[in-house]
Parts: C-alpha cells; sequence; structure tokens
C-alpha cells in the first residue's frame, strides 16, 4: 500500500446529457488528460435520458485548470447550424 495521499478528483463541467459529457471528454483524452465521466442514465437503456442528475466530467485536481480551458470552445458560426435553421430548410 502507497504512504502517498490520494489525488482529489474535481468537477469541471456538467451537461444535461452523457453523450453532450462524452463529446466534451474527447477533447480532454486528445490532450491527454484522465478524466472520469459520471452520468445516471441506467446505462442507455432509455435511449440517453438522464434520470436524477446531470452528466459530469471529472479530472485530477493538477489537471483541472488545463481542463477547464479545453472544455471552452466556442462553436464557429460559418460551420455551426441551429436546429430551427435546419427546420426552415426542410419545409421551405
Amino acid at each position: 500500500m502507497s504512504n502517498e495521499p490520494r489525488q482529489k478528483d474535481v468537477l469541471i463541467a456538467e451537461y444535461v446529457y452523457r453523450h453532450e459529457a462524452e463529446f466534451g471528454a474527447g477533447f480532454l483524452a486528445d490532450a491527454g488528460i484522465p478524466f472520469r465521466v459520471q452520468a445516471d442514465d441506467a446505462g442507455g437503456a432509455y435511449g440517453g435520458v438522464t434520470f436524477t442528475s446531470a452528466a459530469r466530467i471529472w479530472v485530477r485536481s493538477q489537471d483541472a485548470e488545463k481542463a477547464r480551458e479545453i472544455l471552452q470552445v466556442t462553436p464557429d458560426p460559418a460551420v455551426f447550424v441551429q436546429v430551427d435553421d435546419l427546420d426552415e430548410q426542410r419545409s421551405g
């Protein structure tokens, strides 16, 4: 058994759906930052419905600042499509 103190995980982001958290976690994985996604979605048995709380991303405390920077992503308006825009295109 190690005498080193346990690492403290820090909550850095919350999302409504698990797939959003997994998407964000992919950016952390690409940066080599270990993470943990916590979600109460019955393992996907009900189509990704979250039952009690948000999907959360946790990282080690020493990675928190860098992880928060990475997840501050603003979509490029040139490629970001609003759902309303798609509906107008389909009906128009």
